[in-house]
């Protein structure tokens, strides 16, 4: 019972990150466990637990074990129970009001379930269901959703060194440059640390910009780069642009995707001397992988007008998008170096850290003042980078990769022969997605799949979007399989 107390009354000693559970949570929880059954139990409890969110007191908490080590319930339950408490002690329902009360509305909050925990490529919600993942949220957590390496890397640093501006010299970032540069495509090898996405594209267009002596960038439609104000500047959906007034800059143009016609006339028409592309748009184009032709033509095309491309693979790196091992990024399995690549989110194995990677003559257009960062590269976010990406390596998650890349993409083809509705299943590595020709449809199979247990929340108009875990097993690529199968098929 000391474990179910500590679950209820919080120990700063060795978890100073709670407050004390809610009468709100203890219900939910029994009903999660007990379920009809549950309901007398909550009924006694609540003659002394009269504020359903009001914080138990350590009284209130004796009298809530001494209830339920009366109530006779089996240890699996208490067990159960205790979990449950011990993983959150706020209510779903609370929790979702609290984000609704005072989260600023810049996405819709996904309310179907509230992740507490995570094991490989599973998590569980406040109610302890458990469901495959297939997000990666957003191809950050690629070795999973809870990772103890990592944990203990972390403690282990914020317990000696838990910060360091940019510009000081440390150990945590000295040990990962000594093992970063065996994944690196040849030639980049000069790192410029951020924290999300969008900044380090933010960071990638300045050093293009100082380099070339230019401003006119060429981006894609559909390509997507991140919401900060420069990536949102060349991110295609004029939607994401027009409240703030960049969807009509003289120096960004959009050139169509995986037409090399479309590049030349504009680097024509405008003298641009950046370009700046996903080898595989993911978010609005429904990861759609670039063409073989396309890509050696547009590097062909930069060799002959001295243009510096920018590869932005915060999604598509180390190993999301492998066709053969060791391809840590896009580039590498299209054969190609960009002049400035942009990497990003799985690379601290969940934790925020991001970077520009550059030539060593293009990094020396940067001099000092010109840019700065308070936590880039910070002693934290070198540490997780430092453990995940070894993990990756010892892991060969690019071979993993190539394999289920293929059991996929397989079973989505066969899906595909099946159903009338269902279409142009593509991808590269694990980003990839099929069409079940409405985005209705996609809505409901989603709803269907969470409650068989797979979370898939990635969507685009009618593309059903998957980007699992790298880690990602045969076995829970046919659980995929089987339980997309069924949603399909009970499609109206």
């Amino acid at each position: 019972m000391d474990r179910l107390k500590k679950a209820l009354v919080y120990d700063r000693a060795s978890h100073p990150e709670r407050t004390n559970a809610t009468p709100e949570r203890i219900f939910e929880v029994l009903t999660n466990v007990l379920a009809g059954k549950a309901d007398q139990h909550i009924k006694e409890l609540k003659t002394f637990l009269p504020s359903l969110r009001a914080p138990v007191t350590a009284e209130q908490a004796d009298r809530v074990i001494a209830y339920l080590d009366d109530a006779r319930l089996s240890k699996e339950a208490l067990n159960r129970i205790t979990e449950q408490l011990e993983l959150s002690e706020i209510a779903t329902a609370e929790a979702i009001e609290l984000h609704h009360q005072f989260k600023i509305p810049v996405s819709h909050p996904e309310e179907d379930i509230i992740p507490v925990k995570g094991d490989g490529c599973w998590i569980m919600d406040t109610k302890g269901k458990w469901y495959l993942d297939t997000d990666s949220n957003y191809s950050a957590t690629n070795l999973g959703m809870a990772n103890e390496e990592i944990a203990k890397g972390l403690y282990n640093q914020a317990s000696t060194l838990i910060s360091m501006k940019e510009d000081r010299i440390q150990i945590a970032r000295s040990r990962f440059l000594k093992e970063i540069h065996t994944m690196m495509p040849e030639g980049l090898t000069q790192f410029y640390w951020q924290n999300s996405g969008g900044e380090a594209v933010d960071k990638a267009l300045k050093i293009a910009k100082a380099y070339t002596g230019t401003t006119k960038v060429i981006a894609f439609k559909n390509g997507f780069h991140g919401r900060t104000h420069g990536a949102v500047a060349v991110t295609w959906n004029e939607k994401y642009r027009k409240p703030f007034g960049l969807h009509n800059l003289d120096w960004v143009h959009f050139a169509e995707f995986n037409n090399i016609e479309s590049v030349k006339q504009l680097v024509n028409e405008t003298g641009a001397k950046i370009i700046i592309l996903e080898m595989v748009q993911g978010e609005e184009a429904g990861n759609r992988p670039a063409t073989q032709e396309f890509v050696d033509a547009l590097w062909a095309l930069a060799k002959e007008k001295g243009l510096v491309i920018i590869d932005d693979e915060v999604q598509a790196g180390f190993g999301r998008t492998a066709v053969k091992e060791g391809d840590w990024f896009a580039c590498m399995s299209y054969n190609v170096v960009p002049d400035i690549m942009v990497i990003g989110k799985s690379f601290g194995g969940g934790y925020p850290v991001t970077a520009v990677v550059t030539k060593k003559e293009i990094s020396q257009a940067m001099k000092y003042g010109y840019d700065g960062s308070t936590f880039g590269g910070n002693p934290m976010a070198m540490t997780a980078a430092l453990i995940a990406t070894r993990q990756m390596r010892e892991l060969n998650i690019t071979g993993n990769v190539v394999k289920r890349s293929k059991q996929l993409m397989a079973g989505l083809k066969a899906i595909e022969q099946k159903y009338p509705m269902v279409s142009d299943a593509h991808g590269r590595g694990l980003m990839v997605a099929l069409s079940l020709g409405s985005a209705e449809n996609v809505a409901k199979v989603q709803k269907r799949l969470a409650e068989l247990g797979v979370k898939a929340s990635l969507s685009t108009g009618p593309y059903l979007r998957f980007l699992p875990p790298t880690i990602i097993s045969k076995g829970e690529v046919n659980f995929l399989l089987e339980n997309l199968l069924q949603a399909i098929d009970e499609l109206d």
